[in-house]
């Protein structure tokens, strides 16, 4: 997830106060210029597009991620991301194992381009942060382990629910390509944070909205398009002061 971009204008001539010189005013404090920036608080609905070459890319594996946004204030963004995750594994005379389960993120995206001047720019450049939390289910179907001295065993494993929390840091980049449409991209680095391995007879393939199960560290790429929804506007005061000469 991750946001979009901006749509801010500064309107300095409505709301710059007249103020006389310090020149002629010996002693009097630096003057002060103030400035209203319009910012829209649209809703921005994404789709992560990455997600569905994961059949390709591991067969069996089914994901899907979804993201909302909204600018609190100029060049914050306050992040909500979500998903499911779907894998079958069948290795014939070996085992079977099937997991589903869903995940969410929450946080924040930081605008890090400088202000446009002419206040036409509409892509952003974003640091952010997230933390994710997974819940999963996994069960082995079946199970045949070979031992030519103790004998063969074959079994299975029941139902387990395993959770997962995470903290990530997230880097991307948002362009503007239609009217309300927005593609973008972002990379991930992500940290686990508890032992979901801890609860469990067979570490989970997948973590969903994570990575491997069997790493505490992942990192991930992103492509996703947005539909933005405007909802409403609100002016935000800039105070700058102008020192004397």
């Amino acid at each position: 997830m991750h946001i979009g971009h901006a749509q801010q204008k500064t309107d300095t001539s409505a709301v710059q106060k007249d103020t006389l010189s310090a020149a002629e005013h010996p002693g009097t404090q630096p003057m002060r210029h103030d400035s209203v920036m319009l910012v829209s608080h649209d809703l921005r609905l994404g789709i992560d597009l990455s997600r569905i070459a994961m059949p390709f890319l591991q067969p069996g594996r089914r994901d899907v991620e979804v993201s909302a946004d909204m600018q609190i204030i100029p060049n914050l963004y306050g992040v909500v991301e979500s998903g499911y995750h779907q894998m079958q594994i069948h290795k014939t005379g070996l085992f079977e194992y099937h997991s589903h389960g869903y995940f969410y993120r929450i946080g924040i995206d930081k605008n890090i381009l400088p202000p446009d001047p002419n206040h036409q720019r509409q892509d952003i450049a974003y640091v952010g942060f997230r933390l994710g939390h997974a819940v999963l289910q996994q069960t082995v179907n079946s199970y045949h382990i070979t031992d030519t001295i103790w004998g063969n065993v074959d079994g299975s494993i029941p139902t387990q629910t395993i959770q997962g929390l995470w903290l990530e840091f997230v880097a991307g980049l948002k362009i503007q390509i239609a009217k309300y449409v927005d593609l973008g991209w972002s990379v991930r680095g992500r940290t686990l944070l508890n032992h979901p391995e801890q609860h469990t007879n067979v570490p989970p393939y997948v973590i969903p909205g994570f990575g491997k199960g069997s790493s505490r560290q992942a990192f991930d790429f992103n492509y996703s398009v947005f539909f933005q929804i405007p909802l409403f506007q609100s002016h935000y005061t800039i105070h700058q002061k102008q020192h004397q000469p």
